[in-house]
């Protein structure tokens, strides 16, 4: 199972996990395309991307892809993140962001991300590298019937 549907599947015992829920698990087909496209990305230098691997095993992955599709704003990149439960508060995701940022400098000149309110971790993390909140959407995200989850937009200029 990829590490994306693991931590799909957390989210059944632990609201607190912080990615949006997907509308449903995805064919193999989609993830399939979702993987090409990215290749195709990095192969254009869109994309910087990092993955965790552990005895042979995808454990983590970062990735900093363009935000938009406009061309005024194909300086901007947008990163994700995921690690595999297990392998959190190991300093997997400090050397995920650390090399996707560093392969990000030759492409862009702005990152930005989106963190859940909750997730008082991650936000410490993205600003030990220099993210900035620069904005908040409160209520964003609506998990079961009571747990509204706050939108952070924080972003990373380069110099």
């Amino acid at each position: 199972m990829s590490n994306y549907l693991m931590v799909q599947k957390e989210i059944k015992t632990n609201p607190y996990i912080g990615i949006p829920r997907s509308a449903g698990r995805p064919s193999l087909k989609k993830e399939r395309k979702w993987l090409n496209e990215l290749i195709n990305e990095i192969k254009k230098g869109d994309a910087a991307v990092c993955v965790a691997e552990v005895n042979g095993h995808v454990v983590g992955m970062c990735d900093i892809t363009l935000a938009g599709k406009s061309p005024e704003a194909k300086h901007v990149g947008s990163l994700g993140i995921l690690v595999r439960k297990g392998y959190r508060s190991m300093g997997v995701g400090t050397q995920l962001i650390e090399g996707s940022l560093k392969k990000a400098r030759k492409r862009f000149k702005v990152v930005k991300l989106d963190v859940f309110g909750f997730n008082k971790r991650a936000q410490k993390l993205y600003k030990r590298f220099g993210f900035k909140v620069y904005g908040v959407l409160p209520g964003a995200f609506l998990r079961g019937k009571k747990l509204k989850i706050d939108n952070i937009m924080m972003y990373l200029k380069f110099d």
